[in-house]
């Protein structure tokens, strides 16, 4: 059954499969002293569960309601759904809801019950102001706690319920009952051992108290509050004798049971103490390897502080290095923009010089080819004067040749006589 609430049973909510008769007894028995204020009341009764929990107790009041309207509300969905699975059948419904807002009309029921749910909640007021609201100014709220002083000293060493909110004492929760409801009858709860002379079909039952011990609230293990709007008439003593446990009896077996798991214990505890010898063996193994592993590390240390020296100066002289690339990079890019800068200047000068350098030579050229055509001319004009002194030449030649022959000129050869002429050819 404890799958059908999708966790494991903690002992907060009562799943009757879950729990020893005991325990259960004591939740249960609570039902069985509602049903006293339930029996009686007719079909048209209306009958509320709050925080009804696993269901079973809200089966318990609609099976003694005789026909009423019986509902459980309870704020866990998976709480609803496996009280609808398992008590369906019993005549009450089951819906989600939460204690501090009911969803139910103002004056709607006769008897709202909420055992164990008060101290779960931290706005716990709400509940007791929608209970006076839901409840007929004739109906009953039926309030059970825990005593705090008894429950925390119950508890020992397990320290408080994580589970609870707020615990109340005797005083406290009378008076935060009163303030809402102007009739309050408490009960106090106590699962105590008796003696029981019963026969087998008893007429009456007679509860026979300690003379000697009054009824202490303070010590008492849980309080029941009754709280109407209307007087409330019953005050006896409700005593139930669950034929389903005997406290006794179920001691001793839980004493069985508890030497059973002390011889697992001892069983257990000497497996674990060989495991613990062996696990000492392991750990001394472990702080030899510990000690050359510290060693290792301690070496493993050293170099990694010098690596990380080393590293830390290659990153000092990586930084440097990229701040000088940095610079030389911001200087390559000015070189480029000079040397763009000054190829534009230089095309520019170039151009310019080529300009002026072709402006010379074609006044040099116009100056040459005015040379060449006076040179031409000197040419052409001494030339002919060559010409012309050829010509003299060859008619001096031909006069001399004339002269040579000439008889006179013979003559004065032979003779010794006139001008030497000398050959000319």
């Amino acid at each position: 059954m404890a799958e059908l609430f999708g966790t494991e049973f903690t002992g907060e909510r009562m799943i009757p499969e879950l729990v020893d008769a005991d325990l259960f007894n004591e939740h249960f028995a609570r039902y069985l002293f509602a049903a006293r204020f339930v029996t009686g009341l007719g079909p048209r009764a209306r009958i509320l569960d709050a925080g009804c929990g696993s269901g079973y107790g809200t089966a318990e009041l609609s099976g003694c309601a005789q026909g009423a309207f019986v509902v459980g509300a309870d704020i866990s969905a998976e709480a609803v759904g496996h009280a609808r699975a398992r008590y369906g059948g019993s005549g009450a419904i089951f819906v989600p809801a939460a204690c501090e807002a009911l969803p139910f009309p103002d004056a709607a029921f006769d008897i709202l019950a909420a055992f164990e749910v008060i101290e779960h909640l931290d706005r716990w007021r709400e509940l007791l102001t929608e209970a006076n609201r839901v409840l007929k100014r004739s109906g009953i709220l039926l309030v059970s706690t825990p005593n705090r002083d008894y429950y925390a000293e119950s508890r020992g060493n397990a320290g408080p319920n994580p589970f609870h909110r707020h615990e109340f004492d005797y005083e406290e929760f009378r008076a935060a009952l009163s303030a809402l409801f102007p009739h309050v009858r408490i009960w106090t709860q106590n699962h105590a051992e008796a003696i029981v002379f019963a026969p087998e079909d008893p007429d009456a039952a007679i509860l026979e108290n300690s003379r000697s011990r009054p009824n202490l609230p303070a010590e008492a293990h849980f309080y029941l509050a009754a709280c109407s709007q209307s007087p409330i008439a019953a005050n006896e003593t409700f005593a139930w004798l669950p034929s389903s446990a005997n406290i006794l009896k179920e001691r001793g077996r839980h004493i069985a049971k508890l030497q059973g798991e002390l011889d697992k214990k001892d069983t257990w505890l000497r497996q674990a103490i060989g495991e613990h010898n062996e696990l000492q063996r392991q750990h001394e193994a472990l702080n030899a390897e510990l000690d050359r592993q510290n060693v290792w590390a301690e070496t493993l240390n050293r170099d990694i502080a010098i690596r990380g020296e080393r590293i830390a100066g290659l990153q000092k002289e990586l930084e440097t290095r990229l701040l000088w690339i940095g610079d030389l990079e911001s200087q390559i890019e000015k070189g480029r923009n000079e040397i763009a800068r000054l190829n534009v200047e230089e095309i520019a000068r170039l151009r310019a010089e080529a300009q002026q350098e072709r402006q010379r030579a074609v006044a040099e050229i116009e100056r040459l080819q005015g040379e060449c055509g006076a040179l031409e001319a000197t040419v052409t004009e001494r030339t002919l004067w060559a010409q012309r002194l050829d010509a003299e030449i060859e008619e001096c030649r031909a006069e001399l040749g004339r002269i040579r022959s000439s008889r006179w000129f013979r003559a004065g050869a032979k003779l010794g006589i006139g001008p030497g002429v000398r050959d000319c050819g």
